[in-house]
């Protein structure tokens, strides 16, 4: 996929009942033994789809873009943008199971639950903390490329950050509810699930199960 062209989404078509008195209604009318039966013509309700990967795509490096500007001009709505507006583009469930594969544990509901809020909270403030470090960074799109599993790896060029150029691989899968969202980050070959398994693994050994998830 050398370029990512912009599509146009159907949306869902709305139908509006007419009053007979106002609008002629199409209808066929047939008429057996002085009884008329009328059939009216019903037009196919289209279902509304979720946004496709090149439209979701395109709104994340918007919002990233976006955000850097206001971490630039309006540092005190940071935390507010990337609650309401970044977060969402991540599967933050995904990256918990993922993350969590690798200590052979089960949870219980309400740890699970527990964790998914911690991985979340870690991530926000970790790109808070970033973000107001610096004050020029941009996102400019360099490809993306599809991946065995129906996943799609889009490669950013982070511009500002470095005196040198860096790059950042976003992995955009299709989460539980059919929409496209971000599963993993890659950044000097180090994934974001990968830092995240290593230190679940250091701080189970050191603390056991509970004092792992007090201490993430």
């Amino acid at each position: 996929m050398r370029r990512l062209n912009a599509g146009l989404l159907a949306f869902l078509l709305s139908l509006s009942t007419l009053s007979f008195a106002q609008e002629e209604i199409d209808t066929e009318v047939l008429e057996t033994n002085d009884t008329v039966v009328t059939e009216e013509v019903v037009e196919p309700v289209e279902v509304e789809k979720s946004a496709g990967p090149v439209q979701t795509i395109q709104s994340a490096i918007v919002k990233l873009n976006q955000l850097t500007t206001v971490a630039t001009y309006s540092p005190r709505f940071i935390g507010q943008l990337i609650e309401t507006e970044v977060a969402p583009l991540f599967d933050f469930d995904h990256i918990a199971k993922e993350v969590m594969l690798v200590s052979n544990l089960r949870l219980g509901n309400e740890e699970q639950t527990y964790f998914v809020t911690k991985i979340k909270q870690n991530i926000i403030t970790s790109l808070l903390s970033r973000l107001t470090q610096t004050r020029s960074t941009s996102f400019a799109f360099i490809s993306a490329r599809p991946m065995i599993g129906g996943s799609i790896t889009v490669k950013l060029k982070v511009n500002g950050y470095y005196s040198y150029d860096m790059f950042l691989d976003l992995i955009f899968h299709q989460s539980a509810d059919q929409s496209w969202k971000i599963a993993d980050i890659v950044l000097n070959n180090d994934s974001l699930i990968n830092y995240y398994q290593k230190m679940v693994l250091i701080k189970l050994r050191r603390y056991g199960v509970y004092g792992m998830l007090g201490r993430l």
